[in-house]
C-alpha cells in the first residue's frame, strides 16, 4: 500500500513539475522561426550570464523535478547515487530542450547558467529526498528542544554546511557585481524610451562616456572642462556635443550607430530646424527632445554596450535642463534597452526626481532590483550636469560639481535581498538618505541569528551530555 501510494504521488509530482516548468519557462507559447535559423544561429544565441535572482529561481524551480524522480526510483528500488546521477541527467535533458526551445520565442533569452542551475536544482532536489529522515529530524529536534534526536555530528554538519552556503551566497554576490549581462542588440535612445513611449520634454547638451572609471582629478577636470578631458581620453566611446542643427547625429569616437530623429514629420522639419537655432542662442544651448521628436540609433549600440561589458565600468557625463518638473514614466532622457522593461542603462526623470536603472546580475535584467534616485534635480529649467561613475563595486553620482556626491556600494549587505526569489514591486534606493549602517546591521542579523542558535544548541547538548555522563 505504501508502495501504490509512494507510486502515485511520485508520477503526480513529476508531472506537476513538468507543467510548472512549461508554463514558468516557454509561456506564452508564441513560436516565430526566427530569421538565419542554422546549428551556427543556435550556438550564437545561447548566452552565459543572468541575474543572481535568476540562479536562484532556476535552482528552486527544478527542485520538485528532482524529488519526484527520486521517488519514481526509489520505487523502482535504484540505489542512492545511480538515483542522483538519473535525476541530474533528466534536468539537464529537459532544460536544454526548454532552452533549445526558447530560441524561437521572441520575449526569451537562451541561457547555458539556466542549464547549470536548473541541473543544479534537480540534483539536489533528488539529494535532499533521501536526506529527508535526518533534515526532518534534525529540525525536529531543534523545535522541540529534544536533545535524543540531535547529536553532535549533526549539530557540527549543520554548522558547518550553514557557514559554507553563507560564504558562498557572499562570493557569488561579489563576483557579479559587473556588466557581464548587457545585451548588445539593444538601442540607445535620447529623449525617449526606444520604442517611443516614455517622451521626457527637455533639452540635452551633453552624452559622453568613457569605458574607465574616473579617479577623483579626472571628476574635478569633468567639471571644469569636460569637452577636453573626454575628447583626449584614450577610452573614449560615446562624444555626442549637440550644438549645431542636424537630420542626424553621429558619435564623434565613432562606436555608435548614426542618431536619427524619430516621430518628426516632413511638416514638422522646419520648424524643428527653427527651434535649434534658437535654442544655440539661449544660455541652454543644446537640442530639444520631446513626445514628438527625440532621437535613436540607427542600429544597435553593439560596440558601446560590448566596451562597457568588458570592462565592466564606466563613467557617463550628461548635461541637460528638464521644462517641466512634472514628467513621469519615469520620463527617459537617454535609455540603452530594448524597451520599458529590459534595460543595460537608463536615466531619467520622475517628477523632480532624477533616476537610474543599471543593469548588473545583482539588479536583473529589467535593472530595477534596485532603482536609484536622487531628490529634487529637475526642480527649475537650470541647466544640470551629471557625472556617473561605476567602477569598483561602487555607483557615485555627482551633480554639477565634485562637492555633491551620492554613492551606493553593492556589498553583501546592500544585495542579500537580491536573493529573494521574487521581484520587489517599487524597490527604489533613496540615494539622499542612503545609510549602508543600517543594511550591515540587518545583513549580520540575518546572518548570525541561525549560527548563534546553532550554536548554543551545540554548548547545550555538550553540558548536557557532560552532566548524564557525571551522573
Amino acid at each position: 500500500m505504501n508502495i501504490k501510494k509512494s507510486s502515485r504521488w511520485g508520477n503526480l509530482l513529476f508531472i506537476a513539475s513538468l507543467a510548472a516548468i512549461v508554463i514558468a519557462t516557454i509561456s506564452p507559447f508564441n513560436f516565430q522561426i526566427p530569421p538565419g535559423f542554422s546549428d551556427q544561429f543556435i550556438f550564437q544565441k545561447f548566452e552565459f550570464g543572468g541575474s543572481v535572482k535568476d540562479y536562484w529561481q532556476n535552482i528552486l524551480l527544478f527542485i520538485p523535478l528532482g524529488i519526484s524522480l527520486a521517488m519514481i526510483g526509489d520505487r523502482q528500488r535504484l540505489n542512492s547515487p545511480t538515483i542522483v546521477a538519473v535525476a541530474c541527467l533528466v534536468s539537464i535533458l529537459t532544460t536544454s530542450a526548454v532552452e533549445t526551445t526558447q530560441l524561437f520565442l521572441p520575449s526569451r533569452v537562451s541561457n547555458l547558467s539556466d542549464i547549470i542551475c536548473n541541473s543544479l536544482g534537480g540534483t539536489l532536489g533528488a539529494i535532499f529526498y533521501f536526506w529527508r529522515k535526518y533534515i526532518a529530524q534534525f529540525l525536529l529536534g531543534l523545535i522541540y528542544q529534544d536533545t535524543n534526536r540531535l547529536s553532535l555530528k549533526s549539530l557540527l554538519i549543520a554548522i558547518a554546511s550553514y557557514c559554507a552556503f553563507v560564504t558562498l551566497m557572499v562570493l557569488v554576490l561579489l563576483a557579479n557585481v559587473n556588466l557581464s549581462n548587457w545585451d548588445d542588440y539593444y538601442y540607445l535612445a535620447i529623449g525617449n524610451e526606444v520604442t517611443g513611449d516614455r517622451p521626457w520634454n527637455g533639452r540635452i547638451n551633453n552624452l559622453y562616456i568613457s569605458d574607465r572609471g574616473f579617479n577623483p582629478s579626472q571628476v574635478q577636470q569633468a567639471f571644469t572642462e569636460a569637452d577636453t578631458l573626454f575628447a583626449q581620453s584614450p577610452d573614449l566611446v560615446t562624444f555626442l556635443k549637440f550644438t549645431e542643427e542636424a537630420n542626424s547625429y553621429q558619435d564623434r569616437s565613432h562606436h555608435l550607430p548614426k542618431l536619427l530623429w524619430q516621430n518628426v514629420s516632413a511638416s514638422d522639419a522646419q520648424a524643428q530646424k527653427r527651434s535649434l537655432k534658437t535654442q544655440q542662442s539661449s544660455e541652454n544651448a543644446g537640442i530639444l527632445v520631446n513626445s514628438r521628436q527625440w532621437l535613436k540609433t540607427a542600429q544597435p549600440a553593439a560596440a558601446l554596450t560590448q566596451k562597457l561589458q568588458h570592462t565592466g565600468e564606466f563613467s557617463l557625463y550628461l548635461a541637460v535642463s528638464s521644462n517641466n518638473p512634472n514628467q513621469s514614466g519615469p520620463a527617459r532622457i537617454i535609455s540603452l534597452s530594448y524597451g520599458t522593461v529590459n534595460h543595460n542603462l537608463a536615466i531619467g526623470q520622475e517628477g523632480t526626481d532624477l533616476q537610474l536603472r543599471l543593469r548588473t546580475p545583482i539588479t536583473g535584467s529589467a535593472a530595477s532590483q534596485p532603482r536609484f534616485r536622487i531628490p529634487r534635480i529637475f526642480e527649475n529649467n537650470d541647466l544640470c550636469r551629471l557625472l556617473v561613475v561605476f567602477a569598483d563595486k561602487k555607483l557615485d553620482f555627482y551633480i554639477n560639481n565634485a562637492a555633491t556626491k551620492y554613492s551606493f556600494e553593492f556589498t553583501p549587505a546592500t544585495s542579500f535581498f537580491s536573493y529573494i526569489p521574487w521581484s520587489r514591486v517599487d524597490w527604489i534606493v533613496n540615494l539622499e538618505k542612503f545609510k549602508p549602517l543600517k543594511y550591515q546591521l540587518l545583513f549580520y542579523t540575518i546572518i548570525i541569528i541561525p549560527l548563534v542558535i546553532l550554536g548554543a544548541y551545540l554548548v547545550f547538548y555538550q553540558r548536557l551530555k557532560s552532566s548524564n555522563f557525571s551522573n
